[in-house]
């Protein structure tokens, strides 16, 4: 059997029909011709049948088309510490400016670097949970006329340990979720 025999696989006909497709759009084939072209190359079985549709167009320059299957992805901006420094930074700001520094530190160096971004908008969301329980936590202690206060240490604790691991699971490369948080910024 020759080469000219063997039957065309789909993925062969589909680029006949690309490249027609191209030489239309750039007017090097009228409508008529291309409408015509097009459907010799859908019907084509055979290699031979399938070549014959560019009969008499060889003459001119074939265009060199990759499939988009096969063309390279614009390179990725790779950062060497994947924000683990300013990332670190943002979680551990949350001690002295609750959820102040954070917000910052996304404000800032997140616009440019998507890690930092990453956990500082992680650090934010969890600072601002915190606050909204604080908050809730003084209005139900209000109501209970002190009842509930004492949660208040107990509440601190949780937000001081979750506070320090986060910065510290951020330091070490991991990329750390705090549990109980409301992620109201993204």
């Amino acid at each position: 059997m020759s080469t000219s025999e063997l039957l065309v696989t789909p993925a062969q006909r589909d680029r006949a029909v690309e490249i027609l497709q191209e030489m239309y759009a750039d007017g090097r084939v009228e409508r008529v011709e291309f409408d015509t072209r097009l459907e010799l190359a859908l019907k084509a079985r055979t290699r031979a049948e399938l070549n014959g549709t560019f009969d008499g167009l060889v003459a001119r320059p074939v265009p060199t088309y990759v499939p988009a299957a096969f063309t390279r992805p614009a390179p990725v901006k790779r950062y060497d510490s994947q924000g683990r420094g300013l990332g670190t930074i943002a979680h551990w700001l949350g001690y002295p400016t609750f959820f102040v520094g954070p917000a910052l530190i996304v404000a800032t160096a997140g616009r440019e670097n998507p890690a930092v971004r990453k956990h500082a908008v992680e650090a934010l969301n969890f600072q601002l949970s915190a606050l909204a329980v604080f908050a809730m936590l003084g209005v139900v202690t209000g109501v209970t006329e002190g009842f509930t206060s004492f949660l208040f240490p107990l509440v601190g604790l949780v937000w001081f340990v979750l506070t320090g691991i986060g910065g510290l699971a951020t330091l070490l490369g991991s990329n750390f979720r705090y549990p109980f948080t409301l992620r109201l910024i993204k």
